[in-house]
């Protein structure tokens, strides 16, 4: 336990070492006005504390306004709570406030969206110069563009690939550079191949040797037998009739199925047979001679696509004509006179169809040659050309220019999303190494709940977050609702959970040893004061922690220290400030607030202008004044004195004050209880404040004189 401070030097305290008659107990009470040092104080404490090495800082817990800055950060929310985000503990706070500087870092997804547009965008203005080089070198020719659905990457590659298959026809770049396309070779392909196939009827060859027989035969006269015309005619005539009809032709009455048995004894008959075996002959050498007049036909458009190579060949063919001519004429004459034995050239006719298809197949060759030579030739030009393309756009200094940009701007590109990626990843370790508990937001809100204080506290489970939000559901909190007073107080519970072990907060942290708050009414509203101050009676009566607990107001120490003065382990302080250095003094008297402050302002009104020079606490003095001119005016009057446009006629009515000097000081005096109480220090006057305080007290004694001198130090 620390009995005293040795040669605290810090600030306004100067080598300061505590009496003997002046040691620290168990539980310690200590009053000072605000600049007095009970924050250089505190820290002389804990600085005393841990010269001991065997103690650490999780051996004690102090409360300041540091403590309040450290240990809670509230941040609006992103509109998807009705509430906004809060942080308890130095750690949490650290842990947040790192998550925001990273979240800082974090490149906006608009500017990685405009760095992707800007790459798209070259990556389009490559393809489109890809694509009119294509177009411009290609000419006439069918070489299709790339396809649309590959990157530019792969398209410079496939052109890449293009560009070394032509260097294998043609190794000179310059010579390859200046071949541009056309289609001449593509149109000549293309009229070959429309070239009407040369066909011609063959005679088939069971026909012939059947023939062959028929010219061998001989044919006697047969009367009986009409002629193979005529039974044809009449066959024909037959299919239209049918059994019991009347003949269509003469109407006579027909025999139909003598008739049908007629014709089919006709149609066995020998000669019969052998005269339609001829005139099949006939009809095919016909035909024959048919498709060599169509062949013929097609000789001028050959020669024109092909060359004159083929002409002879279709004359050979043309020949032809005359010989297959001549050999319907004696396949006519058998069928004319059957039975006279009548000569036909067998050989002549195979001689005459193998001409004809060696020609024909001649023609057809020499035609597939072409067309190959044309579609190597073709191919070839194709590959230059791609060649050519490629060669074009490889180096083309556009192309490469933006190419260039491109990878500058995907590797900035990857590197913000590596960076992005990282330092989200960074964010979800921070918030995983927070400490969320439901039994501390149960513990808040209770409290707020039990002194009327419209918040509550919940957990955002999803980002390790405590949210404070309204007690009215529908309502959105943002952070101008919560006041400065309310953020000290959610501070304070999280300071006074934290001491505890349990969530009922009933056993202290054993490693706990030293407690210090330092003025934790400050700032507080006044709906809030007399639950801190509960609090801080609780703290003051744990057993087995040293505490030590600092106030700025008089009436806060009055209730801490109320009917602790016989117990042993309490001690009270004040601390004091002369001539700019601070001490500490003993605490015996309990006055009541109103009686120690009026002696404040009483001491503070015989001094001289000289002594205010140096008097630290000249800016606390309004605040004091205007409590004692309240009080004393509500006693003295029966009413509260309203600091409204009219007060002064209403205290010069009350007083009988007439006086144009006594006005005039009235006047500062109320400009410094109702203004300079609630102004920054720096824009005070030292001198109208001694002059009020004085007029104050001269007031007091011309209108009360016996309460005057009651007040006033014996």
């Amino acid at each position: 336990m620390i009995t005293k401070l040795n040669n605290l030097t810090l600030k306004s305290f100067v080598g300061y070492t505590n009496p003997n008659d002046l040691l620290f107990r168990a539980k310690n009470i200590l009053f000072g006005y605000n600049g007095k040092g009970k924050s250089s104080i505190a820290i002389g404490i804990k600085d005393e504390f841990l010269k001991d090495l065997t103690k650490k800082p999780e051996n004690l817990r102090i409360f300041d306004r540091d403590y309040i800055s450290n240990s809670l950060l509230i941040e609006n929310s992103d509109g998807k709570i009705k509430g906004v985000e809060a942080s308890f503990g130095k750690g949490g706070v650290d842990i947040e406030n790192k998550i925001k500087e990273l979240q800082k870092l974090i490149i906006k997804e608009d500017e990685i969206g405009n760095l992707d547009t800007g790459i798209a965008k070259l990556r389009k203005e490559i393809r489109t110069e890809i694509d009119k080089i294509h177009d411009r070198r290609k000419g006439e020719a069918n070489i299709q563009r790339k396809s649309k659905e590959e990157s530019v990457k792969r398209v410079i590659e496939l052109y890449k690939k293009d560009f070394q298959d032509a260097k294998k026809i043609e190794v000179d770049e310059d010579k390859l550079i200046k071949i541009n396309g056309d289609n001449a070779i593509e149109k000549q392909i293309s009229q070959n191949e429309n070239l009407k196939p040369l066909n011609f009827s063959k005679i088939q060859t069971p026909l012939i040797e059947k023939v062959k027989v028929i010219f061998k035969e001989k044919f006697g006269e047969d009367i009986s037998i009409p002629e193979f015309e005529v039974v044809q005619w009449i066959e024909s005539g037959l299919k239209l009739h049918k059994e019991g009809d009347n003949c269509k032709f003469c109407d006579s009455k027909l025999d139909f199925s003598d008739v049908k048995l007629k014709i089919a004894e006709y149609k066995e008959n020998k000669r019969h047979k052998a005269t339609e075996k001829l005139k099949q002959l006939r009809e095919q050498l016909q035909s024959l001679l048919d498709s060599i007049r169509i062949i013929e036909k097609e000789s001028k458009t050959y020669s024109t696509n092909i060359g004159n190579e083929v002409e002879q060949r279709f004359t050979a063919i043309t020949e032809k004509k005359s010989t297959i001519d001549s050999l319907i004429t004696s396949c006519q004459s058998k069928i004319d006179n059957i039975e006279i034995q009548e000569n036909f050239d067998f050989e002549l006719l195979e001689e005459t169809s193998k001409g004809i298809e060696e020609s024909i197949s001649t023609i057809a060759k020499t035609k597939n040659e072409q067309l190959s030579e044309l579609r190597k030739k073709q191919n070839n030009l194709t590959t230059l050309v791609k060649g050519a393309i490629g060669l074009e756009i490889l180096k083309s200094a556009t192309i490469k220019d933006k190419l260039k940009e491109i990878k500058v701007k995907e590797v900035e590109l990857k590197e913000k999303r590596e960076s992005n990626k990282k330092k989200q990843q960074e964010i979800q370790d921070l918030k995983q190494q927070k400490s969320l508990t439901k039994d501390f937001a149960d513990f808040v809100s209770q409290i707020l709940n039990d002194i009327n204080i419209s918040l509550k506290v919940t957990l955002d489970t999803d980002n390790r977050n405590y949210i404070i939000k309204g007690t009215n559901e529908n309502a959105t909190l943002t952070i101008k609702d919560i006041s400065e007073g309310e953020k000290n107080l959610l501070a304070l519970l999280f300071f006074y959970y934290e001491l505890f072990a349990d969530s009922k907060q009933q056993n202290i942290k054993p490693e706990i040893e030293l407690i210090i708050v330092d003025d934790p009414i400050s700032s507080m509203d006044d709906s809030n004061k007399f639950y801190i101050l509960e609090l801080m009676k609780n703290l003051l009566e744990l057993q087995n922690q040293q505490i030590f607990v600092m106030t700025h107001t008089w009436d806060d120490y009055c209730n801490l220290s109320y009917g602790k003065d016989n117990n042993q382990t309490f001690a009270t302080f004040e601390i004091r400030k002369n001539n700019g250095v601070s001490t500490l003094a003993k605490l015996s008297s309990k006055e009541k607030p109103y009686n120690y402050l009026f002696k404040e302002i009483y001491e503070f009104s015989r001094k001289s202008d000289e002594d205010i020079k140096t008097e630290c606490q000249i800016y606390h003095y309004p605040n004091v004044m205007r409590r004692i001119f309240e009080e004393w005016y509500g006693f003295k009057i029966g009413r509260d004195l309203n600091f409204t446009s009219n007060l002064q006629k209403q205290i010069e009515s009350h007083f009988s004050i007439t006086s144009n000097n006594q006005k005039t000081k009235l006047g500062l005096l109320i400009k410094v209880c109702n203004i300079l109480s609630h102004s920054i220090n720096g824009s005070m006057n030292p001198q109208e404040i001694h002059q009020s305080a004085k007029y104050l007290m001269r007031l007091i004694e011309d209108k009360d004189k016996l309460h005057f001198d009651n007040m006033k130090p014996q």
